[in-house]
């Protein structure tokens, strides 16, 4: 074999591994091995949760983690300790976090997976006839309010672009059972849905409810239960006007002392803003 033959051999070799190697890293690039890669630094990992910029599978991968796997607990506390609004239940998740309590991790895991299983679509649906009806919505997670005393808002408000009470439908985003119907002063109209792992949902200063819809009721998930208004803000139930349509959405888990605490929708209706109904909105006041 003359020299030449070799060269060219080794050239081949040489050019065959190079566009092996940069098809490996076209293929990570494209998030290809990436998740493997991202569950393993834990940094990294932590730094994503915080700003819930990990997919829905990703939280489950964590999940299903071994129990002694280092650092599962704390990540899935950064998770719930960036979200929780009851400073008392934050103190008490570091204190087992620090301790590193097995049953932190076992009250952590069935928490995350609450949060992340039962909601399947917005809240708001789409009406591809009504390039009008848009909807926007930003993180105002604690942002001050001041009606009922100085508190500290426990949800996010999707505001209606259509300035017009029971215009849009709103809709569950899960499945569940009705569990609180009628007025508040602070939410106006509002429906509570429980979901089969637990979390309650909260849909207010709604203009009404879909007809059938009652306590104790069932639901599923993309079900229309009523529409988006401006009631609330008044002891005197009716009172509409105090403030633009719009829908707050909360979400409420209890605590292993059996303790109702807030979480921030804003980073889960992110999610489910990628699955959307289409609706065709139905006329209000309902005929007949």
């Amino acid at each position: 074999m003359n020299r030449k033959r070799i060269f060219c051999i080794i050239l081949l070799f040489l050019i065959a591994s190079l566009d092996l190697i940069l098809a490996r890293r076209i293929g990570q690039a494209h998030g290809v091995g990436a998740k493997k890669a991202l569950l393993l630094n834990e940094t990294e990992a932590q730094a994503r949760l915080r700003a819930f910029t990990l997919p829905k599978e990703d939280y489950e991968a964590i999940m299903k983690r071994e129990p002694d796997q280092e650092g599962q607990a704390q990540a899935l506390s950064v998770y719930l300790l960036c979200q929780s609004a009851k400073e008392a239940d934050l103190h008490r998740q570091q204190q087992l976090e620090a301790a590193q309590a097995p049953e932190q991790l076992e009250a952590a895991t069935k928490t995350v997976q609450a949060l992340l299983s039962d909601a399947v679509y917005f809240p708001v649906p789409e009406a591809p006839d009504k390039q009008e009806a848009g909807i926007s919505y930003e993180n105002s997670w604690q942002s001050e309010r001041t009606y009922g005393g100085v508190r500290g808002h426990e949800g996010t408000d999707i505001m209606a672009d259509v300035q017009q009470r029971g215009y849009y439908p709103v809709i569950s985003c899960s499945s569940g059972k009705v569990e609180k119907m009628g007025w508040l002063p602070k939410g106006g109209y509002r429906i509570g849905i429980r979901s089969p792992h637990g979390v309650y949902y909260y849909y207010a200063h709604l203009a009404g409810y879909e007809e059938g819809i009652a306590e104790g009721s069932e639901v599923l998930a993309g079900q229309l239960i009523g529409y988006m208004g401006d009631t609330g803000y008044s002891e005197v139930e009716g009172t509409t006007g105090n403030f633009p349509v719009h829908l707050h959405f909360g979400m409420y888990v209890n605590n292993t002392d059996g303790e109702e605490v807030s979480y921030n929708p804003y980073y889960l209706l992110k999610i489910l803003e990628k699955n959307k109904l289409q609706y065709e909105y139905p006329d209000w006041p309902p005929k007949g």
